[in-house]
């Protein structure tokens, strides 16, 4: 029995020596809508503009995660602006997308169902923030 729980334990510590090395977390900026939000040490400005949540409902047991879809205006120092969507369940936009020399990618949105239920109204863009991750594009 020993030998089975040694041969384990090493086994456990060659596996774990073989993971590959985890890069740090990628820096994050909440978009609340309607308000512009400067990206740190790029210049780029960002608006969340329009949110469609099609999240499961306050109360109810779903499968799936639902659909989070949102529009964003980049705004570069120089240049144009741009609009991209950024999506977790849907046809006409990716969880990341690249702009103005930025990746940014869908990370979550808040609040929950259950505190936009709360408002006892349907929910407006500024009751929404959303989480996005950013780095410089490749």
């Amino acid at each position: 029995m020993r030998l089975l729980v040694s041969a384990l334990a090493l086994l456990a510590c060659t596996v774990t020596a073989a993971l590959p090395y985890s890069e740090e977390p990628l820096p994050q900026i909440v978009l609340r809508g309607g308000e512009g939000q400067a990206v740190a040490d790029s210049g780029v400005v960002l608006l969340l503009t329009k949110v469609d949540d099609q999240r499961c409902p306050a109360g109810v047991d779903c499968y799936w995660e639902g659909m989070i879809r949102a529009e964003i205006t980049v705004m570069p120092p120089k240049g144009e602006l741009a609009q991209i969507v950024l999506c977790n369940l849907c046809e006409d936009g990716e969880r990341s997308a690249t702009v103005a020399g930025l990746t940014l990618t869908l990370m979550g949105l808040a609040p929950s169902t259950e505190e936009l239920a709360k408002h006892a109204r349907p929910p407006i863009l500024t009751d929404y923030a959303l989480t996005v991750a950013y780095q410089p594009a490749d």
